[in-house]
């Protein structure tokens, strides 16, 4: 087991959230999720041993308060120049790395031993590390929304441009969200 995990929700046309910050709705499933996605939440929670998140994930979190009562009671690795003061008395650990993706991969995967490394996003943090050819797999819960525009995971000029093959391992399907894993193909590889 172990590895890198880039695990996302995205909706139906590709976005992974709202330019205006405001909540899609993209992650409602999680928090309440139905039968067949219960197991996809708890194998997540159960294999994750570090996560990784970009300062604006992180922020995010943070203004919501999302972090008190985060299932995932390991190390958080957060991707920024900017590291914020430090808060004592946090729900989990939470390391600023300004060093680059490659630095925060290596510390994670240190803190998670045999379990994975799981990217939690933003999406330019995603494509950081697909470009860099850090993920093994890549998870997505295709939400069934049309946002019409927003904050693309993939392409829409945002980013270097990214061509990997993947290898489908699972479909896992439910009424509001439909779970999809990948291999990641690395070139050459």
């Amino acid at each position: 087991m172990g590895g890198v995990l880039l695990d996302m929700a995205i909706s139906l046309d590709g976005f992974v959230g709202r330019v205006d910050e405001t909540d899609p709705g993209l992650y409602d499933w999680y928090f309440d999720p139905p039968p067949a996605s219960k197991p996809v939440v708890d194998e997540l929670v159960e294999t994750t041993g570090a996560i990784v998140v970009g300062r604006g994930a992180f922020g995010t979190g943070d203004d919501a308060g999302g972090w008190d009562d985060t299932p995932y009671q390991v190390k958080h690795f957060v991707l920024t120049h900017r590291p914020p003061p430090p808060v004592p008395g946090r729900a989990v650990e939470f390391i600023f790395v300004p060093d680059g993706v490659h630095r925060a991969i290596e510390l994670a995967k240190q803190a998670a031993g045999d379990r994975y490394v799981t990217i939690g996003g933003g999406a330019d943090v995603a494509r950081q590390f697909l470009a860099a050819g850090l993920v093994d797999e890549l998870q997505l819960h295709v939400v069934p929304k049309l946002l019409g525009e927003g904050i693309p995971l993939f392409g829409g000029g945002v980013g270097p441009a990214l061509t990997r093959s993947l290898t489908k391992i699972r479909v896992v399907d439910s009424p509001v969200v439909t779970h999809v894993r990948y291999r990641v193909e690395q070139p050459g590889g």
